[in-house]
């Protein structure tokens, strides 16, 4: 039982939830819900925007709203400690934003609104054909509008956004209700966008992180960020680094030493994630194992641009572009390889890595990922450095005996890495925070 003497109500706001995930934000939205139910200490209302059939996750049953005209009372489904709230929105995956993009009429209001941290904002009904919107801002503004206006209606005692996409609800939910604001960030624009990024992206997060009351880090790397990029004061980031569900021990793994190695890059196909070294890498690879197999799985803005390069430098027919994959291919796909790539420009934390030890596979990591922070068994490189990583991926498929350590190692650096870890930590938070909060209002 929490400081309260009941459970502890937390008003979440999330972008991604399975089924609908597109990176490492929903399914890390996912584990750290779960955990946090596990506990039995929580009741959460969690609001999303995107509009599905409904679904069940381990206990978890999900519910879709078709637009914003309905009643809290017929809509708001309770099961098992959780309840969903679904908004209808044009959404967008969550993806770097376009730096020159402009916004609506009606966006540019909103967002002076939020950035102006006016006490009230209108909630007003969307309806649109596509899955997804032409203009993400738009969509982001759209539901901070409707979203936030649900704060009013609801009964909690903190707020906990993820990222800047509902920075602007949890901003205007705190305004409303009087509650603490906790913003967990999973990634900057400073990491998500080459170049000089989205300067609309930059005030929101700047904003969003100076008016919560606590805000967690992925890693210690997003903390610097935070601390050298947008001037937050580091005695309110608490760094809280993601964590794997361990049921049982980790998968076996496929032969070491096989003939046709496979070695596996898996994630948004965008900037930030690096496919492009990975694919000079394996072109150096190959010119010395022509037997090896390169696996590109997942979607983004890169696809074309990556099969065009593979086709210049004649290695097309080895490389495999799978595409974006569901929940069992992922499994399977991991079970298919002999060893795991990130190859990210700059990972805040990297959640891939966890699953790709946990089915015992060899990991090669760039410096620039927050998930190194938490490992000791992986290889490492800096992302530019083409030239080490085809280097060490030589090494992992041609001696058996330096990839079978790297397996045998996986589950030492995972054990300590999980979930109900997090969600301790994150629930101790929580308790701090409602109280500093009483404390301040009495």
């Amino acid at each position: 039982m929490s400081i309260l003497n009941r459970k502890l109500k937390v008003l979440m706001f999330g972008w991604e939830f399975p089924p609908m995930v597109a990176g490492g934000l929903g399914m890390a939205c996912y584990g750290l819900v779960k955990a946090l139910l596990k506990k039995g200490d929580v009741d959460i209302t969690l609001i999303l925007p995107k509009n599905i059939s409904s679904s069940k996750e381990e206990g978890l049953t999900i519910f879709g709203a078709d637009y914003w005209e309905f009643s809290l009372s017929n809509q708001v489904i309770k099961i098992n400690g959780v309840k969903t709230i679904r908004l209808k929105s044009d959404i967008q995956a969550y993806s770097s934003v376009n730096p020159s993009i402009e916004m609506s009429p009606l966006s540019k209001k909103a967002i002076d609104q939020i950035l102006t941290a006016q006490q009230k904002i209108e909630g007003e009904s969307y309806k649109g054909s596509a899955v997804y919107g032409p203009n993400l801002i738009d969509e982001v503004v759209k539901y901070n509008r409707i979203a936030a206006s649900v704060a009013s209606s609801l009964d909690f005692d903190v707020i906990h956004c993820h990222d800047w996409l509902t920075f602007g609800a949890g901003m205007i939910a705190k305004q409303i209700s009087g509650k603490p604001l906790v913003s967990h960030v999973h990634a900057t624009e400073f990491d998500r966008s080459p170049g000089l990024g989205n300067e609309d992206v930059k005030k929101l997060e700047s904003l969003g992180c100076q008016y919560s009351d606590r805000i967690f880090a992925v890693s210690q790397f997003t903390k610097n960020i935070l601390v050298n990029n947008y001037g937050i004061d580091h005695r309110k980031i608490e760094v809280v680094h993601n964590g794997i569900d361990m049921n049982g021990p980790p998968s076996s793994p496929r032969g070491v030493g096989s003939t046709a190695p496979k070695i596996l890059f898996l994630g948004r196909v965008t900037y930030q994630k690096g496919p492009n070294y990975f694919v000079e890498a394996a072109h150096r690879v190959l010119q010395m194992r022509p037997d090896a197999q390169f696996v590109i799985a997942g979607s983004g803005d890169m696809i074309d641009y990556l099969k065009g390069r593979t086709a210049e430098l004649g290695i097309l027919d080895k490389v495999t572009f799978t595409g974006a994959l569901k929940e069992d291919e992922v499994k399977e796909i991991y079970k298919s390889v002999d060893c795991f790539v990130l190859s990210s420009v700059s990972e805040p934390f990297g959640l891939t890595v966890l699953e790709a030890l946990s089915h015992r596979l060899p990991v090669i990591i760039s410096k620039q990922a927050g998930v190194g922070e938490v490992l000791r068994h992986v290889l490492r490189y800096d992302f530019w450095d083409v030239d080490k990583l085809a280097s060490l991926i030589l090494s992992v498929i041609t001696y058996p005996s330096l990839a079978k350590e790297l397996q045998d190692r996986a589950c030492d650096d995972l054990y300590p890495v999980t979930w109900d870890q997090v969600a301790t930590k994150v629930f101790s938070i929580y308790e701090r925070v409602v109280l500093e909060n009483y404390a301040a209002r009495v």
